[in-house]
């Protein structure tokens, strides 16, 4: 917490030895990096800031060197300012670095392997990431034997670059959209290599006469080209435009989700991509269906008067319209497996009532003795409860499905006790009274806490029904004592709550278990009231009521319980929005495709149409006989699509949440419907099929 400076402010920091700079292979922009005395126990306070910092606060004014800040109440001498990248993605948002790290308040109570870092460090030069993580399995395995009791030692140190690291599972997103966008681009292009050889069978006698007349095959396939690479580019240049306005949209809606968002923009290797990817696909929608025609009979050509054969690339117009069609079908059924498995993800019950709910989180700074922290809670939860329009009002240490939970180690006090290594994990919470009735979690047994549950009476805990169940099968959990985290203090059950899902929707609830906040003085804190209130007004009341206790302190993150929750879902929204788009377009693409290719069947049989009926067919059978001739070649695709998409599906499991990618009726509904669709499109064409004239179409000939 920054104070001295116009309103108290949250700022984020880090605590980073002094080699941390220089291992990323940065200075400051001006000042010095901390030395080794400011980083050993004890050293003195001093921070480096910025460079947002130093422009908003001290105007970039070089003289800030040595002004103090007040963190956490607390003085600090300003040695210097960080270079951006050092506080740019992956280090995102920092605003102060401190050194020393091992001194950060909590880990000063944590013994038995509880100590949390994050080590850096840059490979020395012929250093393989291989053999780095050899020499880390030599120095694991002699932790492991030195200290087989502690908490950590079944963990392995694991090696990965730093930018593997911050990306993540989001470069597999990124992988499948881009995969997607391929499938897009390659139906387009099949769409339009469809097109384009009906164009050029078209223009059959035209190529015939031209070779007729002199004309090598290179010069007619690079005159088709040209045109086929002239419509290409002209597509690019909408493509790009389009883009434009797309990506905003894009990056608004996932600036929290997309590492580096504001920084996405269509620059020069974009530009060049986007290029090269027109100019490529522009040569192969134009060289295969030149190459085609252009293999024409000069004489067969020339004696065809005038008609057209369809014959001419049949098999690849049919080849190139089942490609369209699966690939169609395949994206389709990838947006219904996600869609059906949001729909679900959704539905569950998170086992607690959010609406209605505000949350907003308060961090002390280490000013507060325990026994302040104690009294503040105490007075300021009681406080929260009387406001006007407020109904039930709590504090707890997290709230549920926002993140953040981490198992510590429990066992059952009157049983063998096995070191911290080999207990049993379930995920502590810190509690006030009202917690579970402010969120309207049921009580299953026992007695909820209240205010005699402090620091001058026992400890007590109170845990949920997947606990009750793991620890204490077929027995009454109430009076029994745990044995809860590293420091291994006593606790007595005297409540069993319902289980909520915890970490997120797609999680089962796991062993939980909550201990008061009044017996245990840490922060941060997060303010949960209940009121029929919208949030801006709660979160001015809860506001001046923070006031009256602490007019430092800011009250950070207030919203309404159920966006917070809505932003834990956001990146599978973004994922299925930016999926379901591109499936939509794969389905118009392929229904063009059916068109384009049972309308052209139709121009260039309109003789064989004509005698038909001059012969006696009826426009019923001539009708079928398009349509047929249309859902012949959809059924192959939906065929083709089904096998593929079994495939996706699988690469997909992790994404899907209680969905069966071999089992989904999906399958069968998006068939029906691309067969519906494709039905549709050879309709036109076909009823257009059975208003020929006879004695027009004869009369061409």
């Amino acid at each position: 917490t920054l104070t001295g400076r116009g309103d108290p402010e949250q700022v984020i920091g880090l605590h980073a030895s002094a080699a941390l700079l220089p291992t990323l292979g940065l200075r400051p922009v001006i000042g010095r990096n901390f030395s080794s005395d400011e980083d050993r126990p004890g050293g003195p306070r001093v921070v480096l800031i910025s460079q947002q910092m130093w422009q908003q606060r001290f105007n970039r004014d070089p003289s800030v060197l040595g002004q103090t800040l007040v963190l956490d109440d607390a003085p600090y001498a300003i040695i210097g300012v960080l270079p951006q990248a050092a506080t740019a993605f992956p280090l995102n948002h920092l605003q102060v670095w401190v050194p020393r790290p091992t001194e950060v308040a909590y880990l000063q109570a944590l013994q038995g392997g509880g100590y949390y870092f994050q080590a850096i460090a840059r490979l020395k030069p012929g250093v393989s990431l291989t053999h780095a993580r050899e020499a880390m399995n030599v120095i694991a395995a002699g932790y492991r034997a030195a200290h087989s009791g502690n908490l950590d030692a079944p963990s392995t140190i694991e090696l990965m670059p730093l930018l593997d690291d911050a990306v993540g599972a989001q470069r597999e997103s990124y992988l499948l959209l881009f995969g997607v966008v391929a499938c897009v681009l390659l139906i387009a292009c099949a769409n339009i290599a469809n097109l384009l050889l009906a164009r050029f069978a078209g223009r059959r006698r035209e190529i015939a006469a031209r070779f007729a007349l002199g004309a090598s095959r290179g010069a007619v396939v690079r005159q088709l080209v040209s045109e086929s690479m002239l419509l290409a580019v002209l597509g690019g240049a909408s493509g790009l435009l389009l883009a434009e306005g797309a990506l905003r949209a894009v990056v608004a809606f996932g600036a929290n989700l997309i590492p580096r968002a504001a920084e996405i923009s269509i620059d020069p290797r974009a530009f060049g991509f986007t290029l090269a990817t027109t100019l490529v696909a522009g040569l192969l929608i134009g060289l295969l269906p030149a190459l085609q025609v252009s293999g024409v009979n000069v004489l067969e050509a020339l004696k065809d008067a005038g008609r057209g054969s369809f014959g001419s690339g049949r098999h690849l117009r049919a080849g190139l319209l089942i490609v369209e069609v699966s690939l169609s079908l395949v994206l389709l059924i990838a947006a219904g497996l996600l869609l059906t498995s949001f729909a679900r993800l959704q539905r569950v019950d998170p086992g607690f009532a959010p609406d209605g709910v505000f949350t907003a989180q308060i961090v002390l700074p280490r000013l507060y003795s325990p026994d302040k922290r104690i009294e503040f809670y105490e007075q300021f939860y009681q406080r929260l409860a009387t406001l006007p329009g407020v109904s039930s009002a709590a504090l707890s240490e997290r709230v549920p499905l926002t993140g953040g939970q981490t198992p510590t180690v429990v066992a059952v006090a009157g049983r063998p006790l096995p070191p911290l290594s080999e207990r049993a994990t379930a995920t502590r919470h810190l509690v006030s009274p009202r917690y579970f009735s402010t969120l309207g979690i049921p009580l299953r047994a026992g007695r909820d806490f209240d205010e005699r549950d402090n620091t001058r009476v026992p400890q007590v805990v109170i845990i949920n029904d997947t606990f009750a169940r793991t620890h204490f099968p077929g027995e009454n959990p109430i009076g029994r004592t745990l044995v809860t985290g590293m420091v291994q203090r006593p606790a007595q059950v005297v409540g069993v709550v319902a289980d909520i899902r915890g970490e997120d929707l797609n999680t089962p609830p796991e062993p939980e278990y909550f201990l008061p906040v009044l017996q245990r003085p840490e922060s941060p804190t997060n303010v949960l009231v209940r009121s029929h209130l919208p949030p801006a007004a709660v979160a001015t009341l809860v506001r001046e009521a923070l006031r009256t206790f602490d007019p430092a302190l800011p009250l950070l993150q207030p919203d309404a319980l159920t966006t917070r929750i809505a932003q834990t879902v956001t990146n599978r929204k973004l994922a299925l929005i930016l999926l379901s788009a591109f499936a939509a377009l794969a389905l118009v693409l392929a229904s063009l495709g059916v068109y384009s290719v049972m309308a052209h069947l139709v121009a260039f049989r309109t003789s064989e149409i004509g005698l038909r009926l001059a012969l006696g067919a009826s426009p019923g059978s001539v009708m079928r006989m398009v349509l047929g001739h249309g859902r012949r070649l959809t059924l192959v695709g939906i065929a083709f699509g089904i096998v593929g998409a079994l495939v996706v599906s699988r690469l997909m499991q992790r994404a899907l949440f209680e969905v069966d990618p071999a089992e989904s009726p999906v399958y069968i509904v998006l068939s029906i419907t691309l067969l519906l669709v494709a039905e549709v499109a050879a309709f036109v064409p076909a009823r257009r099929a059975t208003k020929i004239d006879p004695l027009i179409a004869l009369r061409s000939e």
